[in-house]
């Protein structure tokens, strides 16, 4: 997941756009509750940034491998 978030970020996106939680099939409400929480946080971080405002994905093949390994 640490790996993953530092990809977000490389190319221009909030790692807190992705999260991991381990929860049971018996478990469906917890899983409600977690699900309605990383909604909000990403709607709270707003629109992805990768898109113009028309809606249309921007090209993000000019995105290079960031001078730091990612590891």
């Amino acid at each position: 997941m640490e790996y993953i978030k530092k990809l977000l970020e490389a190319i221009g996106l909030q790692g807190q756009r992705i999260q991991m939680i381990n929860i049971s099939s018996a478990m469906g409400s917890q899983f409600a509750l977690q699900a309605a929480a990383l909604n909000e946080e990403i709607r709270q971080l707003g629109p992805n940034p990768l898109r113009d405002p028309a809606g249309e994905e921007q090209d993000v093949e000019h995105v290079t491998r960031p001078t730091e390994e990612i590891s």
